[in-house]
């Protein structure tokens, strides 16, 4: 009786030490001009896990014994110390700025004191990056909310809807911390843990938890992934800061000097000692760079702290007000910050209000060093668990470094009220369709290609088509999809059936079989189920160049062996038939526009390294760019006999295409492809480039060539696409120009090839259906354009200029545009 008394005196006595009755709470302000103080730390003593002060200085502390003391530090300021009585009397903390002179400091005689720093800073960081340790992992936790912005609070219900007047809140925005009205539109929370080893250098990214709660958002795992990648980690001890497919400058890169002054403006002691602060200063406004604050720690010269924003010069198209702030602990301020944040408000179109305000948190922990794994443990770099969404509250009450506000709560709960709107389930569908072109059913079945569904052209007159798609309600692995038209001119019924079965998602790995009697312009994949259903429609409206009716039925598996290296093989077997008059041949003569019979083996290999990809039910595609190059391989064999064949041949097909940072230039791509085809081939076969006669810009393709001027059974092809960046791009020297976000585009596209004499026909000669259709000749063809994007933050137009083949039907000179939505 007594031992049982004393334990439960003991467990009295541990539920007063650790009694959390009212969390504390306060604002953390400057003493003398009482800005609120954010990223401050709040440490309790007996507490391994600080908590920070918001933009607003507000800080909640849950976690603390009654008996401790709490410390608040902000490099600049002096430190202050707290009992937990005392903050429960009085919350709010002033803190005062300290600062230091400069005796230590070594300078030359005209040199800039700030320069040493920066200079010993940027020959050391690549030390400070996890990709150069020896081995390293942690764990991310990253919160991120997106909110529509519009006018100030106090007009709330003038600007916005009455409807949404009960789920407004409102936010502290931009350095003048305007209040302003905002809609909660969504909130996402990742926990991913993050592997680094040095040699061989690779690392891995895996998503173990995300949660993810938004208006209109239906598939919350290929959201989880998007949010993913925006959320990943960035480092300024790299060259370049990658954001929004743009290279940003780092203040303490190698090329520093090029960009960047630099003011020492103080220095400040810590516990392990002296910090300085240095103010950023870009040389040029309009190159992609930051300007504010940084600090640096003498002896380590790695950064400490660091807040910067983005030149308003700059102007990328729709992000405005980009802000970035990083904190690294004082006990290890040479590796990983704690805690990451980054807002920035994106745009609409010209003329709009509306703005959507993003904010992102990092938070890392968990860090461990010199525990390699092993080479085959990061096969796989990117991946996303079945139990990613399946992690219940109590998992991310854990997870969390601080327990929602009742501001966060109340925000997921507006959240779930708007999605249950009409207009809002309205709106969803109608952006799915414009996306995806297809629109739900029921669960288990989407309408679509919703854009095929009605076309017309002068082959088929007016063609109807209805078409579905099965969804991963029907089944995770099966799917099925199909369509069936008509032509009301050629009185024909045509369809297409797919039947696939993907057995892995992560390496993919899926094989089918598929159906179609059709038509269309000759060397037209018309069973490509990948291709966008808007581009694919726009072939068939108008006049239909060189159609063949194609009867095909196919064969193919594909699988990922190894991640970013696909394999596709195909077996296939079509009826070709043209639906075209062409003028008879005699006996024995190769009929080039004749009807034919092929079965073909067609090898597929891509190799697309260090690119994050999205995997959908059905797909799985690239959603992000890097520097690495995007290598492909196709082969095709045509085999004579085999399933009454005609044709015996063999194609080679190689592509590369490849982002190019060119520094204070910008950026480029090119775009390579070489290809050949071996034996005597009908035209369906051989190399048609791709022209246009349409207002629209194609950068794979040729926007002076007229359709099907050119067949080819060996070509090889290179597009250039430099976006010039920076002060440097004339759009920034031009008064007139200086003052919208256009940007200075320039390229060119050229193309060799021939037609051997064996794959030309006599019946092409003074033929009116045939035009100008013939091999290329010695001269390459070749054109160069310059233009401006960015126009209204969404067009792109170019002039274009032909400089061979003057003699095609059509104007050496154009001028041709596109849309374009990129920053």
């Amino acid at each position: 009786m007594r031992k049982s008394l004393l334990l439960f005196l003991l467990f009295i006595k541990a539920l007063h030490l650790f009694a959390q009755t009212v969390p504390l709470s306060g604002k953390v302000v400057d003493s003398e001009t009482l800005k609120p103080l954010d990223f401050v730390t709040v440490q309790p003593h007996k507490a391994k896990v600080p908590v920070f002060t918001d933009e607003a200085g507000n800080y909640i502390l849950k976690q603390y014994q009654e008996g401790d003391k709490v410390s608040f530090t902000l490099l600049g300021y002096g430190q202050v110390t707290k009992t937990v009585k005392e903050l429960k009397l009085q919350g709010n903390i002033s803190l005062i700025r300290q600062s230091f002179t400069l005796q230590e400091v070594v300078i030359g005689p005209q040199e800039n004191p700030a320069f040493k720093i920066v200079r010993a800073a940027a020959r050391k960081k690549e030390q400070y990056l996890p990709e150069n340790q020896k081995a390293m992992e942690f764990e991310t936790y990253s919160l991120m909310k997106g909110s529509i912005l519009e006018s100030e609070a106090k007009d709330k219900k003038r600007k916005f809807s009455k409807r949404f007047a009960p789920y407004l809140d409102s936010l502290m925005v931009g350095s003048d911390q305007n209040r302003l009205a905002s809609l909660p539109i969504f909130q996402s929370e990742t926990v991913k843990h993050n592997y680094f080893i040095k040699d061989p250098k690779k690392n891995k990214e895996v998503l173990k938890a995300s949660k993810v709660v938004g208006v209109g958002i239906e598939k919350e795992a290929q959201i989880a992934q998007l949010l993913n990648a925006q959320a990943e980690h960035f480092s300024f001890n790299q060259n370049y800061v990658r954001m929004f497919d743009k290279d940003f400058v780092s203040p303490i890169a190698s090329g520093w000097a090029n960009y960047y002054d630099y003011d020492l403006e103080d220095s400040v002691e810590t516990a392990t000692g002296k910090v300085y602060k240095l103010k950023i200063l870009p040389k040029r406004p309009q190159d992609l760079t930051f300007s504010g604050t940084m600090w640096i720690a003498d002896g380590t010269f790695a950064l400490r702290r660091i807040e910067v924003k983005m030149n308003p010069a700059v102007k990328l198209n729709f992000i405005t007000d980009l802000r970035i702030t990083q904190v690294w602990e004082d006990g290890d301020q040479t590796l990983l910050p704690i805690s990451s944040k980054r807002k920035f408000q994106l745009s609409g179109l010209p003329g709009t209000e509306v703005r959507l305000f993003v904010e992102s948190a990092t938070h890392y922990r968990n860090l461990v060093l010199n525990q390699p794994k092993e080479a085959d443990f990061f096969d796989n770099t990117h991946v996303m668990g079945d139990s990613v969404l399946k992690y219940k509250e109590d998992f991310w009450l854990a997870a969390r470094p601080e327990s929602f506000s009742p501001q966060d709560l109340k925000r997921v709960e507006s959240i779930a009220q708007i999605n249950k709107l009409p207009e809002i389930q309205s709106t969803v569908k109608l952006i799915r369709v414009i996306v995806e072109g297809h629109l739900p059913l029921n669960d288990k079945l989407e309408w679509g290609p919703i854009f095929g569904t009605y076309v017309f052209n002068n082959i088929e007159g007016h063609r109807f088509q209805l078409g579905a798609r099965t969804t991963e309600a029907f089944h995770k692995n099966w799917i099925l999809n199909g369509y069936a038209g008509y032509g009301t001119r050629d009185k024909s019924l045509k369809g297409l059936m797919n039947i696939r079965y993907v057995a892995d998602r992560e390496r993919w790995t899926e094989w089918g079989a598929s159906y179609l009697n059709d038509v269309g312009p000759a060397a037209m994949d018309l069973n490509n189920t990948r291709v966008n259903s808007l581009f694919y429609s726009a072939f068939r409206w108008g006049e239909m160049n060189f159609p063949y009716k194609q009867e095909r039925m196919q064969l193919w598996a594909e699988r990922e062996w190894v991640q970013f290296f696909s394999q596709r093989i195909t077996l296939r077997h079509t009826k070709h038939t043209p639906a075209f008059y062409s003028s008879p041949v005699s006996e024995g003569q190769f009929e080039q526009f004749g009807k034919f019979r092929t079965t073909d083996v067609i090898i597929n290999l891509q190799y697309t390294p260090n690119r994050k990809t999205l995997i959908r039910h059905w797909d799985k595609i690239g959603i992000s760019n890097s520097n690495a190059p995007v290598i492909g391989l196709e082969v095709s064999l045509g085999m004579d006999g085999v399933l009454n064949s005609d044709i015996s041949y063999q194609q080679v097909a190689l592509s590369v295409e490849q982002r190019i940072r060119a520094g204070v230039l910008g950026y480029g791509r090119y775009y390579f492809r070489a290809e050949k085809t071996f034996g005597q081939v009908p035209l369906p076969l051989l190399q048609v480039p791709v022209g246009n006669e349409t207002p629209f810009f194609i950068l794979h393709g040729y926007n002076l060539m007229p359709f099907f001027s050119f067949a080819n059974d060996q070509m090889v092809s290179l597009r250039y696409d430099h976006h010039f960046e920076g002060a440097l791009s004339l759009t920034n020297r031009i008064p007139l120009l200086k003052k919208t976000r256009a940007r200075l585009v320039a390229g060119g596209a050229m193309m060799m090839g021939s037609l051997s004499e064996k794959n030309q026909s006599n019946t092409m000669e003074g033929d009116p259906n045939f035009g100008n259709f013939k091999g290329l000749d010695r001269d390459p063809y070749a054109e160069v354009n310059v233009g401006l994007k960015n126009l209204f933050q969404l067009v792109r137009v170019d002039l274009v200029h032909r400089l061979t083949y003057k003699q095609l039907d059509m104007p050496a000179w154009g001028v041709r545009m596109s849309i374009s939505v990129n920053p």
